[in-house]
């Protein structure tokens, strides 16, 4: 088989049982992988009453048929659980080698099951698998770890995904951290291997992915990487930070909580800003010719730290959404986040979120941190807390939707999430499309699953129907464009190369097809590739039928239905949620309870699904 292994890896850590699965070269053609074959997996074998931090949970690490082939920016893998933060469908993603030498030790993919008497991490490499003791490791942050399992194994080209301090301690934003930069930061997963007492996972397998027309592949790879060079030198120039400058003119910048619609200290904490004051390296990922990542460093004062420097989501979240615009605070935030091993995202929205508790009189014992807006210390000191599971950060820990739960008061109008899941870093008052696609994104709100608003900007794609601006503000054709980007979007996924790669490369998508074709010699159209996107969302829509989620749980904080801001290119805009729903249910085929139709999976060959879903 071309561009597959063919092979699961099943770990069971209550027995310390390892075994192998083949996979079905026809489920490879129906899911693609990645979070393709993660979801089916974790439909079929979590159930809703499986505790997402119980040992019944399974954690799955996925890659695509891209990953360990010479495709630029392949090199995604997919981490897909029953969330601990939200209850339901949790899935996030990395950029690291891990999944290169995952395919190359002849596995697509891990399947992680039971719960470890003691930590523990798993040994991966060409000829063993081996389930290693790591209570010597427990307790250490994420980089000290990695450094420490490439010295004891001797070997400081192991590709490795650890927990820090934050998931051991079960802290619901925690996230698993690629080596020395990289996360699969959303949805608490880091929580799910701490649960299992799973301090990491080491893979040194080498070798290369066989691939069917590696001279096609190389014909493709140069076409592509000449259509992005010259779209993705910002990116090159001053990292996805690039854009915060821009996103504050046009009104998709996030701030004060999502109550304010102008930030002119947004200058101050931009890609450019990190440029001339704190950068030291520019790096890619591996096989990517865009080089975004960022080395950064704050020479001294209470700020120092080296290390990888804040994305565009880190950059608004834990500066502009707390009034914070001081760069060197989020420098140091991120690196907290990052050797504590938690969400970036979440954790700013879940400081901002306490902050406006704070200023409404609803909070008061902060632990002597002044939760005043725009104070850069408390940022700083609130990641450490939160990382820490301590005082204040343990309550902000669980996530905003069970943190307003704790504090009550009504606090949860300050709770900006969806379904459980923070808010990301794109304001849906300013691109409607976004509104609706977090209001019905199966993680809850992530501009990852779904980014429609790329049509709104003017990232067209020849393959789509779209082939001018659609107007922003307008919630006309957003059922549908909302629908085909979210399909979209499990394709990207699950084949394992990068969206910034895919969209703000202008990649044209039938580079996809080709590249898929030339990988494993199959023969697909992009009406496959399509029709595959919308099978796995709806897989992972099924996956939340059963968790009960329903119609009420696609919706968005009352403060985006009701509220505008008096300032700022979207000044007097809010989300006219309902017409666009009904629009999508409409585009999707659900039924009034948000339930996918009996027909709709029985067209897309879910007929498994559908005997669930409809007993009867």
């Amino acid at each position: 088989m071309f561009g597959y292994s063919g092979k699961l890896l099943r770990v069971d850590l209550s027995t310390s049982e390892v075994n192998e699965e083949n996979l079905d070269p026809e489920i490879l053609r129906k899911f693609i992988g990645g979070e393709g074959i993660a979801s089916t997996i974790l439909y079929r074998e979590v159930g809703s009453n499986t505790d997402p931090l119980g040992p019944e949970n399974r954690l799955i690490l996925m890659t695509g048929a891209f990953v360990g082939t010479t495709v630029p920016c392949g090199i995604k893998t997919t981490v897909v659980s029953k969330s601990p933060l939200t209850g339901i469908y949790g899935e996030s993603v990395f950029s690291a080698p891990l999944g290169v030498s995952l395919k190359n030790a002849g596995f697509d993919g891990i399947i992680i099951q039971g719960s470890a008497k003691n930590p523990v991490y798993l040994l991966i490499d060409q000829n063993k698998i081996q389930i290693k003791d790591a209570s010597h490791f427990w307790g250490e942050e994420t980089f000290d770890t990695v450094d420490a399992i490439r010295s004891e194994l001797n070997d400081q080209r192991a590709s490795i995904v650890t927990i820090g301090p934050a998931g051991e301690k079960l802290v619901k934003l925690a996230s698993i951290i690629a080596d020395d930069s990289r996360a699969a930061g959303r949805c608490g997963l880091g929580a799910v291997m701490g649960s299992k007492k799973l301090k990491a996972i080491v893979c040194t397998a080498t070798g290369k992915v066989n691939v069917s027309n590696q001279e096609k592949l190389n014909e493709i790879k140069k076409e592509a990487v000449t259509i992005a060079l010259p779209n993705t030198k910002a990116f090159r120039e001053h990292g996805t930070a690039t854009g915060l400058i821009v996103f504050e003119q046009n009104g998709n910048l996030p701030i004060k909580n999502w109550t304010s619609g102008s930030f002119p200290e947004a200058e101050n904490i931009t890609g450019t800003m990190m440029t001339e004051k704190i950068l030291t390296a520019c790096y890619p990922c591996m096989t990517c010719p865009i080089s975004c990542g960022r080395k950064v460093k704050v020479e001294s004062g209470l700020y120092s730290m080296e290390g990888s420097g804040p994305e565009y989501e880190t950059m608004a979240a834990l500066g502009s959404l707390c009034l914070n615009d001081n760069l060197e605070s989020i420098a140091k935030a991120n690196d907290i986040c990052n050797r504590l091993g938690i969400d970036t995202i979440s954790s700013g929205q879940a400081i901002a979120f306490a902050m406006e508790c704070y200023e409404k009189g609803l909070i008061e014992n902060t632990g002597s941190v002044d939760m005043n807006w725009g104070n850069p210390d408390a940022v700083v000191r609130m990641c450490e807390l939160i990382g820490n599971r301590e005082g204040l950060g343990a309550i902000l820990g669980e996530g905003v939707r069970n943190a307003s739960q704790i504090i009550g008061k009504r606090s949860e109008k300050f709770a900006m999430h969806v379904k459980g899941l923070e808010f990301p870093e794109h304001n849906p008052r300013r691109f409607k499309s976004m509104g609706l696609a977090y209001a019905t994104s199966n993680v809850g709100a992530n501009h990852n699953r779904g980014s429609p608003m790329l049509v709104e900007r003017g990232l067209l794609s020849p393959e789509l129907p779209w082939k001018e601006p659609v107007d922003g503000f307008s919630i006309n054709d957003k059922g549908r464009i909302t629908k085909v980007y979210q399909d979209l979007c499990c394709v990207v996924d699950s084949l394992g190369i990068c969206k910034f790669m895919v969209f703000w490369g202008k990649m044209p998508l039938k580079l996809l097809v080709d590249y898929y074709n030339a990988i494993t010699g199959w023969q697909i159209n992009f009406d496959d590739l399509m029709k595959a996107g919308e099978r796995i969302w709806n897989v992972q829509r099924a996956f939340n039928i059963k968790m009960g989620i329903t119609k009420k749980d696609d919706t968005l904080p009352e403060r985006f239905l009701k509220e505008s801001v008096t300032e700022g290119p979207a000044k007097g805009q809010i989300v006219e949620l309902d017409k666009m729903l009904e629009d999508y249910y409409g585009e999707r085929g659900l039924d009034e309870e948000g339930k996918p139709g009996k027909q709709v999976l029985l067209d897309l060959g879910l007929e498994w699904i559908s005997k669930d879903l409809y007993p009867d």
